[in-house]
């Protein structure tokens, strides 16, 4: 029976000093990424942890992409349009978008555009045709009839496609 808890103690004990080469392991790659931020690092330390440290950034996450300037989808949208000669699919202006790479990074690219697509028609840029075909509105015609540009006593309300919400234009 001795012998048994000598043997449970023996592995406890390993199981210990593991954990314990394990922390310290950690410790020194964090000390090293500090002095290596503040551009103090010793020369010893830094030459045996870059491999590992390189190796355990690869298998994270990916680097993150870098934002689109405001207001490019918007803008390449508008040129596509004003290029063509009739109403445009939605599809065939999100392939222009990456031809052009200036798609929306998202996970799901078209609910992005389509979002686009529906703040420039309510600013009066564009108009749906029907079956997710847009055209350019000619100029003097859309800007007239949008709301938004009619009303300059208060702040500007936002219209949505939601219903609710809203708020009467008399009460304002």
């Amino acid at each position: 029976m001795a012998g048994n808890f000598e043997e449970q103690l023996q592995a406890e004990l390993a199981g210990i000093q593991t954990e314990i080469d394990r922390l310290e392991t950690k410790r020194r790659l964090i000390h090293e990424l500090l002095s290596n931020e503040s551009g103090a690092g010793s020369s010893g330390a830094a030459t045996a942890k870059p491999a590992r440290r390189r190796a355990a950034r690869r298998g994270g996450a990916p680097a993150k992409r870098t934002r689109r300037p405001r207001g490019l989808i918007t803008g390449k949208v508008r040129e596509f349009l004003g290029q063509q000669s009739g109403p445009v699919h939605a599809t065939e202006i999100l392939a222009f978008l990456e031809r052009n790479d200036a798609a929306p990074q998202s996970a799901k690219p078209m609910p992005t555009l389509q979002s686009t697509l529906q703040r420039m028609k309510e600013m009066g840029e564009i108009q749906n045709t029907g079956r997710n075909r847009w055209a350019l509105i000619a100029g003097g015609a859309g800007e007239s009839s949008a709301a938004p540009a009619e009303r300059s006593d208060g702040p500007p309300v936002v219209t949505s496609t939601t219903t609710f919400g809203a708020r009467p234009l008399g009460n304002q």
